[in-house]
């Protein structure tokens, strides 16, 4: 039966002695008004919600969508430079494939010079130069064992300063690479970055844009294939002359122009004034430490000359990167003006700096940290700076949190670590406190959904790893979901099971105590490594920290705990039943006593305080039972005469202060002394800056790693990687869980499943992110042999090619998968295939030739040998030596067989003397010409048979369909799946030699 209110008042008064009754009449009122800003479940879920969604999305559209650039007349106004007729520019050097050993990369830098000279006379600058490098040729030492001869089609401007200062300051210099690879028209990689040249060199050769310093515009010939056309740059004259450099480059096909690294902090400032900055030091250290493994002409600049400058470049998405996607129509005007603006407010800085910072030897050079800001603002410290700031934070922000501890014990306020105070009064003699109670359930909340989204991670990454290829904005909506139900879940129970007013600060404690452990990491890899990249953590900490401190001075408002009785008895003038309610556990009206209840006997002097709390009230007040020694808590001694239906409804009351004071249901009594707004200044400290950074290296990271399965790199490394940022993104919600309400949660569970169905079981390829397969053709120019090779991802290559392409299945066709041995961890299938027509009219068999002669032996027996190859139709061949523990070669030099050009020998930063050569890399700048290779080797006895080997011949022109397996693969490749060329020629002529002694 349901308990009347005289029998409310009657069971009460068997637990305790009726205190001082009040003869005041006690006015009735409602429910209390609780403000809309206390910590209730409502306002919590709102607030911290809206404060996630006015982080994301500013961060999701900066991250995708790259600015609008000003109405075209506008820029002609203010700059003097046409936008439109730049992009219409890309336009014409993108309408074919032009690498090196094409056709058409001639034509491409004949319109470039072309175009130069225009921009030239129409500004009237006579003071320009204009410089065609064909005269350097370069052989210099490439991998340890590779030899590389390239010979310079270099096109160099430079724009004379006004040089309005004293001393030598040094020359500006500006690089883009005009050649493609020969799978791919080249918007992205470089053309954007081509024309972005062309409007700076219109910029500065106006009259009223003069720079102070040099500038020289740099549009080499030849980074695709081993950075050949900026080390040819190293032995111009003009080399010497650059001190700062502005390296253009794309790594992906649109988006915003990011800066991938600098040298230094001094030259990093320069990147400050450009009004929509975008990057993260963090890229940067990811090349220096290896993890990034593809190169630009940064480093030849930065390693080889000397010079200190930036790297921008395109990096997304990476599915159309070198494939014929990376078209004019996956890019667009808005991405080109990004890189130019941001370009031209750098040089303007370099071009108009009078200091002698950048000189060689001056020494004021600091690895720099660097990071943008929604986008518009951007920060540079260096790495010194941040070391000393991240031991500080390590040092003096324990301590200073020690000291609140300290002040708090003895202001005997330490309610976080008090168990129980004493009494001599009428009251039981132990109350508890229970301040601890919070204390371990935050770390088993961050353990349990931290193992959540890692073992979802691991599970996508082993059921369908290549899902992130197309799908990583939805493995990012699973994991978060599943991060925020599964931490708000364990706190939801633990809150149920032990209500505790502590769980917020001992949540935000524990959050900064992980933030210091990576903040121990940063200054070990600052320390150690020289890398800056988790600058992240300093302000992480920082965020933590102030938060911790703001969450302890929350104690100070408190009572002390040896004056929590008088708290208690004098806190309201309420009826006998009210005073009865501190001690006494709370029942719930909707519970119904049982027969023995009511028929129970009075109680005696034998009876005890405490009842069988069998009948109390359960559920979330279930901290209102007796403890496990036989006191109450003082959780349990609510002021509140009957249990409430709803957790957001106060008990009736007689003032509006009485309401204020009122503590959450089931919490600790003391808490209702606590500040009832600082978790918004908590939250504000807490949220914004943490998820800020780590979010935007969280999508810059996400987007570089999701599309680099095709490269044969391992998905389980990205897939942890998405895990971690996920839990760094959403630790600082953590402390204000507890109190959200169930609606958020729920529907994200509905969204954690239908996203993880979607990841275990969707196609990872698209139209949009396509499956990158590489493709290469050899020729056995001896028998006319003839395989067709294409590489992918293991998983699916095989498929693609027995299912898509007809001369795999031909009669007689026999398809061979395999490892492949250049790109490790993906799988090559070889088929015979259609005989290429790169040599239009004439056979296969007089594609190339080669002379092997042997010269003779000196003293030391060393011999010395020259190989004459020619080729038709193409620039580019290969000489490779089978070298073995007895037989190697010594040196290499390649001359002109016609004798004009004269060959330097430039030897790398670093280069290791003495390896045995196993590759010689041949390029001319002209057709058909040829090379004279004289080299020197050593036999450890003689052999009949000499010194073997054999001539690769490469032609790379894909115009004019003379590549016809390459038609067919993209013809009949399903649309999920896009080519790219496997190595320097698409179609690979091979022919052996070998070097007969005098004596055979």
């Amino acid at each position: 039966m349901r308990l009347r209110p005289s029998s409310l008042k009657t069971s009460f008064a068997r637990y305790v002695t009726p205190g001082p009754r009040s003869t005041a009449t006690m006015p009735t009122c409602g429910p209390c008004k609780v403000s809309f800003l206390h910590f209730r479940p409502l306002p919590v879920t709102i607030f911290t919600a809206i404060i996630y969604l006015a982080l994301f999305i500013p961060l999701l559209i900066i991250h995708y969508v790259p600015p609008t650039p000003p109405p075209n007349t506008s820029l002609k106004e203010s700059i003097g430079v046409d936008l439109e007729d730049t992009w219409h520019t890309l336009a014409a050097i993108t309408k074919k494939y032009h690498p090196y050993n094409s056709r058409a990369n001639d034509r491409v830098r004949t319109f470039l010079v072309d175009k130069i000279n225009q921009i030239i006379e129409k500004n009237g600058n006579n003071k320009t130069q204009v410089v065609e490098d064909t005269y350097v040729n370069v052989l210099y030492t490439g991998r340890s064992t590779v030899k590389i001869y390239f010979e310079s089609l270099n096109v160099i401007v430079k724009v004379q300063g006004s040089g309005d200062f004293e001393g030598e300051v040094g020359d500006v210099l500006v690089n883009a690479h005009y050649d493609s690879v020969s799978t791919a028209p080249g918007a992205t990689d470089d053309g954007v970055a081509v024309v972005t040249v062309l409007g700076l060199i219109d910029y500065f050769t106006q009259p009223q844009n003069t720079p102070r310093r040099d500038m020289y515009f740099l549009l080499n010939n030849g980074e695709e294939d081993y950075l050949n056309g900026a080390m040819a740059f190293t032995e111009h004259p003009l080399a010497k002359n650059c001190r700062i450099f502005l390296n253009l480059e794309g790594a992906g096909a649109g988006g915003r122009a990011t800066l991938f690294r600098s040298t230094d902090a001094e030259v990093t400032k320069f990147f400050k004034r450009a009004k929509y900055p975008f990057g993260s030091s963090l890229s940067g250290d990811a090349f220096k430490r290896g993890f990034i493994r593809s190169q630009t002409d940064y480093i030849i600049f930065d390693g080889e000359l000397g010079m200190r400058g930036l790297d921008l470049a395109f990096w997304q998405p990476r599915a159309r990167y070198h494939t014929q996607w990376d078209s004019m129509a996956f890019t667009s005007i808005n991405s080109l003006w990004h890189m130019f603006e941001t370009s031209l407010s750098s040089l303007i800085g370099m071009a108009h700096d009078g200091s002698y910072t950048f000189i060689q030897g001056s020494g004021r050079k600091h690895t720099g940290v660097w990071f943008d800001m929604f986008g518009r603002g951007f920060a540079i410290f260096q790495i010194a700076d941040t070391f000393i700031w991240s031991m500080c934070l390590l040092t003096i922000t324990p301590f200073f949190i020690f000291g609140l501890f300290y002040l708090l014990a003895s202001s005997d306020k330490l309610y976080l670590l008090a168990s129980s105070p004493k009494s001599n009064g009428p009251l039981p003699p132990k109350l508890e406190l229970a301040g601890c109670k919070g204390f371990w359930r935050p770390f088993v909340a961050i353990l349990f959904s931290t193992s959540a989204v890692v073992g979802t991670a691991l599970l996508i990454a082993n059921v369908n790893p290549m899902i992130m290829y197309s799908s990583q904005e939805a493995i990012w909506v699973c994991l978060i979901s599943l991060w925020i139900i599964t931490s708000w879940f364990s706190l939801k129970v633990a809150n149920w099971w032990r209500p505790s007013a502590t769980s917020r600060t001992w949540s935000i404690g524990w959050i900064s105590f992980i933030a210091w452990l990576l903040l121990v990491l940063n200054a070990v890899a600052e320390d150690r490594l020289d890398v800056g990249g988790m600058y992240f953590t300093i302000f992480y900490y920082m965020a933590t920290a102030i938060a911790l401190v703001l969450s302890l001075l929350d104690l100070f408002f408190v009572p002390p705990t040896s004056h929590i009785y008088d708290s208690i008895t004098h806190v309201d003038q309420l009826e006998d039943d009210d005073h009865r309610s501190l001690i006494a556990p709370s029942v719930d009206h909707t519970n119904a006593l049982s027969p023995d209840d009511e028929e129970a006997e009075p109680p005696n002097e034998h009876t005890s305080l405490l009842r069988d709390s069998s009948n109390l009230g359960r559920g979330r007040h279930i901290g209102r039972r007796p403890n496990s020694h036989g006191s109450l808590s003082i959780g349990a001694a609510s002021s509140i005469p009957t249990i409430e239906n709803n957790e957001d409804d106060e008990a009736p009351c007689s003032s509006s202060v009485q309401c204020a004071s009122r503590q959450y249901p089931g919490e600790q009594y003391w808490a209702r002394h606590l500040p009832r707004y600082t978790w918004l200044l908590q939250a504000i400290v807490l949220i914004p800056v943490p998820v800020i950074i780590t979010a935007q290296i969280a999508l810059i990271v996400g987007t570089s790693i999701a599309q680099t399965g095709a490269d044969g790199n391992s998905p389980v490394t990205a897939y942890i990687l998405y895990a971690a940022f996920t839990v760094l993104i959403l630790l600082p919600l953590q402390p204000f869980l507890h109190r959200w309400t169930r609606h958020i949660p729920i529907f994200l569970f509905f969204i954690f499943a239908g996203t993880l169905l979607y990841l275990l079981l969707a196609f990872p390829f698209s139209w949009n992110n396509p499956l990158k397969v590489y493709f290469a053709q050899t020729v056995d120019l001896k028998t006319g042999e003839n395989k067709v090779h294409l590489v992918g991802v293991s998983s699916h290559i095989k498929k693609v090619v027995e299912e898509n392409i007809p001369s795999a299945w031909a009669p007689g066709a026999s398809l061979e998968c395999d490892d492949d041995p250049l790109r490790v961890g993906l799988q090559r299938c070889s088929w015979p295939g259609k005989i290429p027509n790169v040599v239009p009219g004439h056979d296969w068999k007089k594609w190339a030739s080669v002379n092997a002669t042997y010269i003779g032996e000196n003293a030391d027996g060393i011999k010395t040998a020259k190989i004459e190859v020619r080729a038709k139709n193409t620039r580019a061949c290969r000489l490779n030596f089978d070298t073995t523990k007895d037989k190697w070669v010594t040196s290499v030099d390649v001359f002109d067989p016609t004798g004009k050009g004269k060959t330097v020998k430039h030897k790398i930063q670093g280069e290791v003397t003495g390896n045995p050569v196993k590759q010689v890399r041949l390029w001319s700048r002209e057709w058909e010409r040829g090379w004279d290779v004289v080299f020197s080797y050593k036999l450890r006895e003689i052999e009949t048979e000499g010194l073997v080997g054999f001539v690769e011949c490469l032609w790379s022109d894909a115009n004019d369909g003379g590549v016809k397996a390459l038609e067919e693969v993209k013809s009949y490749l399903p649309q999920w799946a896009v080519v790219s060329k496997l190595e320097d020629g698409l179609v690979i002529g091979e022919i052996p030699f070998v070097v007969q002694t005098l004596e055979g």
